[in-house]
């Protein structure tokens, strides 16, 4: 498969719509898909295609058949996929077998998600999986753009993407400046250690643009399993009033969508979190937490229950 031009990428002209953080519901992204009217195959009845934001993986039960799905319409030229901070750690991990407390399934190992001695079920990987999913991984551009409307993972920042779009491998773009950092630490042996990680987060535009920038907390706070000392900045803050619509996921904020300003819109429902509703005993068959889909030019939300909000509310 061939690695991008650039990797920020022209977005698709015409109607799209915009797919949030997949990360492994397969069922969900089959619902959105049947309520969005898209066949098994990717095709619209109406010549309408997809944009995927990214986190296709994780958590969720089943992973690869989420990968396979996106690869093939990719392939087909039915689909676009920017890539996320969780195909950038599996891409990251391929080589040195580093796990997150969340993707193990990649390396064909069970492990519960919240530190119990019950595995969170999960379809694992095999070494054809793994390599299907990192010769894929390794094609798709950090950024989307086109006059009206741009799509990043996490964060869109200018100066991040004009670094982006004169690269074409994600994560040779990474490890050049996760060296350069670290020389500059080498000159500064008075940074602490969280100086050191926001470094490695603010000044690495494949970081920023997958994960978006950091700043540090008064008070330590545990989140994904580890003691965090950094919190998300909101970039959306500093984005311009006269921008493109930016449509990004990562952040899981259904209940803060309306605190977003008219010219971004988060597209992640929070539906990694699924896993947490499946521990319930009381779960009947259906979620609250939903994956969720853009569409523009209408400028509305649909999501796999078949709901469907207004673009800039607070969502469904």
């Amino acid at each position: 498969m061939k690695k991008p031009n650039s990797l920020v990428e022209p977005l698709f002209e015409g109607p799209i719509d915009i797919v949030g953080d997949v990360h492994g519901e397969i069922e969900a992204l089959r619902d959105l898909l049947g309520h969005l009217d898209y066949g098994d195959d990717g095709l619209h009845v109406k010549g309408r295609r997809l944009v995927f934001v990214g986190d296709l993986t994780d958590r969720g039960p089943d992973s690869p058949a989420v990968i396979d799905l996106v690869k093939r319409f990719v392939e087909s030229g039915r689909a676009q996929c920017v890539l996320g901070n969780h195909e950038l750690n599996l891409l990251l991990c391929a080589d040195t077998g580093k796990r997150k407390f969340d993707n193990h399934w990649f390396f064909g190992e069970e492990r519960s998600l919240d530190g119990s001695d019950q595995p969170t079920p999960a379809v694992l990987a095999d070494d054809e999986i793994r390599q299907s999913a990192v010769d894929f991984f390794k094609t798709l551009p950090l950024a989307l753009q086109r006059d009206d409307l741009r799509v990043v993972h996490a964060c869109w920042d200018d100066s991040m993407i004009r670094i982006a779009r004169e690269a074409s491998d994600a994560v040779a773009l990474h490890e050049r400046y996760r060296d350069l950092i670290a020389v500059d630490h080498e000159l500064h042996p008075e940074l602490d250690t969280v100086d050191r990680r926001l470094a490695h987060q603010n000044r690495n535009p494949v970081k920023v643009l997958t994960s978006g920038k950091e700043r540090r907390v008064a008070t330590p706070f545990e989140a994904s399993g580890k003691l965090r000392y950094e919190e998300r900045v909101p970039w959306w803050d500093d984005y311009g009033a006269d921008e493109p619509v930016c449509v990004c996921g990562h952040y899981a904020i259904p209940a803060a969508h309306s605190l977003l300003p008219p010219q971004v819109h988060c597209v992640d429902y929070g539906v990694a979190k699924r896993w947490r509703e499946r521990q319930q005993p009381d779960l009947d068959g259906s979620f609250e937490l939903r994956l969720a889909a853009a569409r523009f030019p209408e400028r509305v939300v649909i999501c796999d229950n078949g709901s469907s909000a207004s673009l800039f509310s607070e969502g469904p």
